[in-house]
């Protein structure tokens, strides 16, 4: 498992996520799943063109925001995304967040390798294989105060 960490990915972060919140969010089925509070971006935001600078030898797949309030149902807890892509990117977007809030990435019998913790404009990037979750199996806030990522896959570009 590879792991890497970048801090101060957006220009203007605060910005960024005024702009997020000024578009709807929606929910999202996938097979049995249901994915809520999505908001689908392209492959040409901020986020995604800094991904495709660091990892110039794949492509976005999908990129997208979810936004999760306290309790929220959630399809899956540890779970991979190796279906997705090769890469996964999470970047961090709450100014004020839960001490706990972040990722756990596990070994294959899920028992706990690394738990990063969020922090306002944090990127995380990993094999999309890996085993993981978020720290806190409840989200946390509601309305503009709950848990807010962006997510993007990255496939290799053959």
């Amino acid at each position: 498992m590879n792991l890497l960490s970048f801090d101060n990915v957006l220009q203007d972060p605060t910005y960024y996520v005024s702009e997020i919140y000024s578009y709807g969010f929606q929910d999202v089925a996938d097979g049995q799943h249901i994915f809520r509070n999505i908001q689908p971006r392209g492959s040409h935001d901020e986020f995604a063109k800094f991904v495709s600078k660091l990892f110039p030898d794949y492509k976005v797949e999908f990129n997208f925001v979810r936004r999760s309030p306290l309790n929220q149902e959630e399809p899956n807890f540890i779970h991979s995304d190796e279906m997705m892509g090769d890469i996964t990117c999470i970047l961090y977007l709450n100014e004020m967040c839960p001490v706990d809030d972040g990722t756990t990435i596990y070994d294959q019998d899920s028992n706990p390798l690394v738990m990063v913790y969020s922090k306002f404009n944090r990127m995380i990037a990993f094999n999309s294989d890996s085993l993981h979750s978020r720290n806190l199996f409840e989200n946390f806030g509601e309305g503009e105060s709950a848990r807010l990522i962006q997510v993007a896959f990255l496939k290799y570009k053959k």
